[in-house]
């Protein structure tokens, strides 16, 4: 059974999740229930509901049983967030991160976060995931070391103590602005790009994953990419 919020069973109580609480977006299931079985004749599949009102008529609905697709529907609801402006997404992330003790309430980056993430995130509750290293410091436990402790050196070492040093006297603190002192510092290091720019991700966190790695430093800001080098690189030596 499919249902737009949770719903318990009266006779067993069994609880069905509904997907609200699944984490879509009330415009993804209006615009995926509208598709089931009906289309205007083109290949548009994402609606507004004012064109839906607009467009939709009896005399183009199949005559062919509807089928539902979950996987379809994450599609629908994946193109919905990624369309959605972050200020409209604000209200529910923040929910979903206080249940993971994440309060973000009051935090001036959330929306540029939530614009970050947006992209990647198929649910609402997926913005968990894929945003909790902005407010919570990987643990030595969950950092992907391995993936940079193998070719780790004392260049690396001296490179990334430096950077802490430079990137104190940076005026604006912008992704732009630390990319350019960061590729300065390669060039003046002798070393290639390749090899700092990954654990520099790992570093500030913990996988090889998230958006561009300077846009994730803007955010963070200097200090707090300053003590994550720090903790990285006693743990590295």
């Amino acid at each position: 059974p499919v249902y737009a919020m949770n719903w318990t069973d009266p006779k067993s109580g069994d609880l069905t999740k509904g997907f609200r609480e699944l984490g879509f977006l009330p415009e993804a299931f209006v615009n995926l229930l509208a598709m089931l079985g009906w289309n205007n004749g083109t290949d548009q599949e994402i609606f507004m509901l004012d064109e839906l009102v607009e467009q939709f008529s009896l005399d183009r609905i199949s005559k062919a049983g509807a089928q539902f697709d979950f996987e379809k529907a994450k599609w629908y609801n994946h193109e919905w967030i990624k369309q959605t402006a972050a200020t409209d997404l604000e209200p529910l992330v923040i929910p979903i991160l206080r249940e993971h003790s994440i309060f973000a309430e009051n935090n001036p980056q959330l929306k540029k976060i939530i614009d970050l993430v947006k992209d990647r995130c198929t649910l609402l509750t997926d913005f968990y995931e894929h945003s909790a290293y902005f407010f919570e410091k990987p643990t030595e436990s969950t950092t992907d070391w391995p993936s940079i402790q193998p070719k780790w050196n004392t260049a690396k070492t001296d490179f990334f103590q430096t950077f802490i040093q430079k990137s104190a006297a940076i005026n604006s603190w912008t992704a732009a602005e630390i990319e350019t002192d960061f590729k300065a510092l390669v060039a003046e290091k002798g070393i290639k790009i390749g090899e700092v720019m990954l654990p520099f991700r790992v570093i500030l966190v913990g996988g090889k994953f998230g958006p561009a790695v300077f846009e994730i430093a803007e955010v963070l800001g200097a200090k707090e990419v300053a003590e994550r080098i720090e903790i990285a690189l006693a743990f590295l030596g």
